[in-house]
């Protein structure tokens, strides 16, 4: 059997900091982002208090063993930085990662932003690993690289005139570009890789050897193949939920609809320069590099740009998916053409118009929920309020809701409607979301007429779950509240039951 051969002098096993909760990554990061979110500045040694405690009331953790939770603790802000420590002057707070995160609920965007400034070398890492990297020579960015591969697979196939697609597993980018020195310091191009790639398929090299002395461990055995990819893969896992990759049987391809997104990783020339003083040192302080670690958060913070990566929601339904939203309530069913017009104006004002940011996730649910409540009435045989049913909420008018609906119990009451929207690759679990002092004050005087819509919108789930009267439900202890700018809202699945959500069709 023929083994790909990575030279000695050319092999450097890149790694990073990999979280234990890597398989429910999404559902962590969006709780422990709402959760950083509620701890104010304080003591280092009171937010790690706080921080640590909210570890520990994630769902499956409070019988876990402290030396896990501890893990957790330092995994998280050392990968996604979710506060700042500064121990001189003993002050903890939360950071712009994790605010990004709780404020946009939007962990596809999220997750596009990480991936776009993650490096080599970068803050994440142990000062040691620091210095192996810098003598290397090694400057590298994983998601960047991956998709430049990818491209030029692509065009290699093209001009092989092959219909195949170029795609890339976990094993093939450990060996051919994370751990081979000639592509991470800029030896290689991606077209070379790309080449090597799909020159070892056609002759049927394989990759993985336990019996190279570069697949021992610091002890001396073998290290399993999943022990070897597994940080190459992590990053593939990671672009995957990012929707910029899709997978097929342990192969990864780039996602069809998300070119845009894709040319920009492809085209990025941003990278962090901290560390390039440190080159052409050939003895390296340990303290010195961990000096430029503070810098090296501030700048990834900083890339938390709400502008960069919105999500557009038709990316991430099945091709055969629709929204079955009607927008324009004038138009007559025959006037199919204007009505599809409408509907892709619609959606492309609310999540692509440059002048949005926080509040195009927002405006999508809006009109999601305007179309379910519509047709809520109209199964109920209430079709004279079909009409009656808005969006209410504008820039000039906050009412402290956002669509004015309809009861459907044989009165004319109205229901007041609230909707948090969330937006993930996968379907999430974790419901918590924030109402302002205004939502809240409304709430109370509303009563059991005003209703939270809590909508998790996924690839291949849309959730909908309603909270009447969420006042009543914190004081009657069936939701948890805490104050924070207006009121921090968790609560469990198991007290409520997801709705069904509705698609408008006349």
């Amino acid at each position: 059997m023929k083994y790909y051969d990575v030279p000695d002098n050319c092999w450097q096993r890149i790694h990073f900091v990999r979280p234990r909760f890597k398989s429910n990554i999404e559902n962590v990061l969006l709780y422990m982002a709402n959760e950083c979110c509620r701890i104010p500045k304080s003591s280092c040694e009171e937010y790690n208090k706080r921080y640590f405690n909210a570890i520990k009331m994630f769902p499956g953790n409070i019988d876990m063993a402290d030396k896990t939770l501890h893990n957790w603790r330092t995994e998280i802000p050392a990968l996604f930085s979710f506060y700042t420590e500064d121990k001189e002057l003993n002050i903890t707070e939360t950071s712009n990662m994790a605010k990004f995160l709780h404020e946009n609920q939007d962990l596809t965007q999220f997750l596009k932003l990480f991936l776009f400034s993650f490096q080599f070398p970068g803050g994440h890492l142990k000062p040691q690993d620091l210095k192996d990297i810098i003598y290397n020579n090694i400057r590298f960015k994983p998601a960047k690289s991956i998709i430049q591969i990818l491209m030029a697979g692509n065009k290699i196939l093209s001009a092989q005139k092959s219909i195949k697609e170029m795609s890339i597993s976990a094993e093939e980018a450990t060996y051919c570009i994370f751990n081979d020195i000639r592509f991470t310091s800029g030896k290689l191009t991606p077209y070379d890789v790309a080449s090597t790639i799909l020159n070892n398929r056609r002759l049927g090299i394989k990759y993985y050897n336990p019996k190279d002395p570069k697949s021992l461990s610091l002890t001396g055995k073998a290290r399993s193949k999943g022990d070897m990819t597994r940080y190459a893969g992590d990053i593939l896992d990671y672009m995957e939920l990012a929707n910029l990759l899709e997978s097929h049987n342990g192969y990864f391809t780039l996602k069809g609809n998300e070119l845009a997104a894709i040319k920009l990783f492809a085209e990025d020339k941003t990278f962090f320069t901290g560390y390039e003083k440190f080159y052409k040192k050939h003895n390296l302080d340990t303290s010195e590099l961990s000096k430029v670690e503070p810098l090296w958060f501030d700048y990834v913070n900083r890339s938390m740009r709400p502008d960069l990566f919105k999500t557009d929601i038709r990316s991430l339904l099945a091709p055969d998916e629709d929204i079955d939203v009607i927008f324009d309530d004038t138009l007559a069913p025959s006037d199919s053409a204007e009505i599809e017009e409408a509907f892709e104006t619609r959606i492309q004002h609310i999540v692509l118009s440059s002048d949005k940011t926080t509040k195009d996730i927002g405006n999508l649910g809006e009109a999601l929920i305007c179309g379910h409540e519509k047709m809520r009435l109209k199964v109920h045989g209430y079709e004279e309020f079909v009409r009656l049913v808005q969006i209410v909420d504008s820039p000039s008018y906050h009412p402290g809701f956002d669509i004015d609906s309809y009861e459907a119990d044989g009165t004319e009451d109205h229901r007041y409607i609230e909707v948090k929207t969330t937006i993930s690759k996968q379907k999430i679990q974790m419901y918590g979301f924030h109402m302002s002092p205004n939502e809240w004050r409304v709430a109370g005087t509303i009563k059991e007429h005003y209703c939270v819509y809590r909508l998790m919108l996924s690839e291949k789930d849309k959730t909908l779950i309603i909270l009447r009267d969420p006042v009543r439900l914190y004081k009657t202890d069936q939701i948890e509240a805490e104050p924070r700018d207006g009121m921090e809202i968790s609560f469990s699945t198991d007290s409520f039951e997801p709705t069904t959500l509705l698609s408008w069709k006349k």
